[in-house]
């Protein structure tokens, strides 16, 4: 199998709740040996946009680089308050709003590199927002707005694929469709991502997640493959169909995400994606050591 340099775990999802435990954490994934990045929440929004990263860049310092800026949760927060926000509105404002919020994320990640005096940061992801009434070329346009300036900042930026308005639903993100932003991304060549979860949320089929990187691999724009559960239960994670970033299912029986649909998924790519991710929640109660164990999991699946 082709070796996959970069691999990235979306720490936050199973992160302890203290500050000494994540700590604790942090130095477990650095000596780990299969980690090598880490996708960090951006949990701003588009009125309040700057959290402090300063504990963030001592903990990602000197240990992980090729890491990603998620904008996702920050992206959702903003729509609970304005529902025309987003990169792919077609209300010019909400529009506006979307590029000012996505371009404060790519100055942030940058002033993190500036901080560690390393490539920490490499791509910052954004999203096809708003939910339910999202416009392809609206989409097409901001990113001939955002493409130059990440370049400018030596950042890639990626199109992060959730849940589409037309699934299965009720979705949770309801942003476009996969073939929406494969036509959106052609001009400006940005690279999507696809989350094996997402995909599922928005089908309720474990083989969209594989068709959706066959499409993506086709049409020269794979970016990275994440891999996180879900499932049709309610769990302790979150409710049936939820984004609930669910376990392996060797972990979480519920889970729909086995390791032979991952080992299906990461073949699919046939080694053109830019890195392989891993984001799942774990029990509250966890020791370190059993975070790192159900991380380790899906990573093996992944690589087989």
């Amino acid at each position: 199998m082709t070796s996959i340099p970069e691999y990235i775990v979306g720490a936050y999802a199973a992160m302890p709740t203290t500050q000494v435990e994540s700590e604790q954490f942090y130095n477990a994934l650095a000596d780990s040996g299969f980690v090598t990045g880490i996708e960090v929440p951006w949990l701003g929004t588009a009125f309040a946009p700057d959290p402090d990263w300063g504990w963030l860049a001592e903990q990602l310092s000197g240990r992980f680089r090729g890491c990603i800026v998620t904008a996702i949760p920050g992206t959702m927060k903003t729509l609970g308050n304005n529902p025309l926000f987003g990169i792919a509105s077609g209300d010019p404002t909400g529009r506006a709003e979307g590029v000012t919020f996505a371009t404060q994320v790519l100055q942030k990640a940058a002033q993190l590199n500036e901080a560690t005096g390393e490539q920490t940061i490499s791509r910052v992801a954004v999203h096809s927002a708003p939910s339910r009434t999202p416009l392809c070329n609206a989409l097409s346009e901001s990113l001939a707005e955002l493409v130059p300036i990440a370049t400018s900042l030596g950042l890639t930026l990626i199109v992060e694929h959730c849940d589409a308005h037309d699934g299965i639903g009720p979705g949770e993100k309801e942003f476009l469709t996969l073939e929406e932003e494969i036509a959106a991304c052609a001009d400006t060549k940005t690279p999507i991502t696809i989350n094996w979860g997402r995909s599922v949320v928005e089908s309720h089929d474990t083989d969209q997640p594989t068709k959706q990187v066959n499409q993506l691999r086709e049409s020269g724009l794979l970016g990275g493959i994440m891999c996180s559960g879900a499932g049709p239960d309610a769990t302790q994670y979150g409710p049936a169909w939820a984004d609930a970033h669910l376990p392996l299912s060797t972990d979480e029986p519920s889970s729909w995400m086995t390791p032979s649909t991952v080992a299906e998924f990461c073949s699919a790519a046939k080694g053109a994606e830019a890195y392989r991710g891993i984001k799942i929640q774990v029990p509250k109660d966890s020791d370190i050591a059993t975070r790192i164990a159900m991380l380790r999991a899906v990573h093996a699946a992944m690589s087989n």
